[in-house]
């Protein structure tokens, strides 16, 4: 894979080159670990196992059909607090 330049933004913000990311798979949204050593920085992917995958799609899927609901946050917190008190 050939060299590529970016520039770091007004926001604190790098571009990581199309062919790169590519390359390596990445999309939109992924996390990255990152590390400042002296003059290098380096970047990491982090990839999130597949149970903690379908534990946030489940999660975000809980939460849209509570607001469809109309359930508060409030109400959410209160019915998770009880139901572990009962499950213990």
């Amino acid at each position: 894979m050939p060299l590529n330049m970016t520039k770091l933004s007004g926001k604190g913000q790098i571009v990581i080159p199309n062919e790169v990311r590519r390359h390596m798979g990445l999309k939109e949204g992924m996390r990255f670990l990152i590390v400042g050593l002296d003059d290098t920085i380096v970047l990491r992917k982090l990839e999130l196992s597949r149970e903690r995958v379908r534990l946030k799609q489940l999660l975000e899927k809980s939460r849209a059909r509570a607001e469809k609901v109309g359930f508060t946050e409030k109400e959410i917190d209160r019915l998770i607090h009880s139901y572990r008190k009962v499950s213990r």
